[in-house]
């Protein structure tokens, strides 16, 4: 159930008119809506349940939302890449060693880094590459970098998207099922950038608007852009004041059928909430760590809001997450 605040209505007592206690040529203001009652985990526990996507597509599903998109979801894509313009969405990779723990067993332990070791091949190599240059890279890429993050990557109550078990799934080897290895080809795809910086009905409590991004604010930019979320697009919310979509906008997000998004937020008292329930219970494809800004200002220069979007995670076998250069098509 998506919350939404109710207006507080002014009451007058007596038979005074409004313009008896009104100044001439001055409009009644509006009064400021109430505070928002946050989502909380409660509600998404609740939302585990009722949005589920599991069994959708059938108990062997690995795909999960990517299945609504389709090829005529994939020709509406291609078709709004008529101007030749294309943007990255990534963020710029900046160098880092990995921590004590990783070098200590070579495993992960949440903290995101990428080390880049390079080598020009001396006269005389062994191998004859004499004069090549070459690198071993090496990262763990969630919570640092642009990367998108599989269907294994979280679980809740010991059971990964669709129900299946996450003792069987998670091995050494990497995830038997769920892994990014299963997007064979890809997310092409449409896309619609939601720029809370142009939206012309702010809310009456401006902090709010800055906060976080509710339903009611992508409806209103849908009416303001005659633009309309649909089955299989992805999105995306620009907004460089604030935060991204609140916990509430995901049952929104299954209603209209998103397929792909970045940046919703997690709750007070559950901070992998968002994971949790978009890739867990919606089976809907996370894109983290995007970089907006040229997006942004290329829609607004065009005025054009809705665009292909491309991305093509390594097909690593068992993979949680890859790093990736998604590609944004005018």
């Amino acid at each position: 159930m998506i919350r939404r605040a109710i207006g507080l209505g002014l009451v007058l007592a007596g038979s005074l008119s409004m313009s008896s206690i009104l100044p001439t040529g001055h409009a009644q203001q509006p009064a400021p809506a109430p505070p928002r009652a946050a989502a909380v985990k409660a509600d998404a526990d609740r939302w585990m349940t009722e949005l589920s996507n599991w069994g959708r597509w059938g108990k062997d599903d690995q795909l999960g939302a990517l299945n609504l998109i389709t090829a005529d979801k994939r020709r509406q894509a291609m078709a709004l890449a008529k101007a030749g313009i294309v943007l990255s969405l990534e963020r710029p990779i900046v160098p880092s060693k990995a921590p004590e723990e990783t070098k200590a067993d070579g495993k992960p332990h949440g903290v995101a880094f990428f080390d880049i070791r390079f080598k020009t091949f001396p006269p005389g190599d062994p191998r004859g590459n004499d004069g090549f240059s070459s690198d071993i890279q090496e990262s763990h890429v969630h919570g640092g970098m642009t990367h998108l993050d599989a269907l294994c990557h979280d679980s809740s109550g010991g059971k990964l998207y669709n129900g299946y078990p996450l003792e069987s799934v998670s091995q050494e080897i990497g995830c038997t099922k769920l892994g990014l290895d299963q997007v064979k080809e890809g997310i092409v795809t449409r896309a619609v950038l939601i720029d809370m910086t142009r939206l012309k009905s702010p809310r009456s409590d401006n902090s709010d608007k800055a906060a976080r991004v509710y339903a009611e604010d992508i409806e209103a930019w849908e009416k303001q852009t005659a633009l309309k979320v649909s089955p299989g697009d992805a999105l995306f919310v620009y907004n460089p004041r604030g935060a991204g979509f609140d916990l509430s906008v995901v049952p929104w997000m299954k209603a209209r059928g998103v397929a792909v998004t970045s940046n919703v937020m997690a709750t007070a008292d559950d901070r992998h909430a968002d994971h949790r329930l978009v890739l867990v219970a919606l089976g809907t494809y996370l894109l983290d760590g995007l970089a907006l800004d040229g997006l942004a200002d290329t829609a607004a220069r065009l005025n054009r809001w809705e665009f292909m979007l491309v991305v093509a995670p390594l097909r690593v076998p068992g993979s949680t997450g890859s790093i990736v250069n998604p590609l944004a098509m005018f």
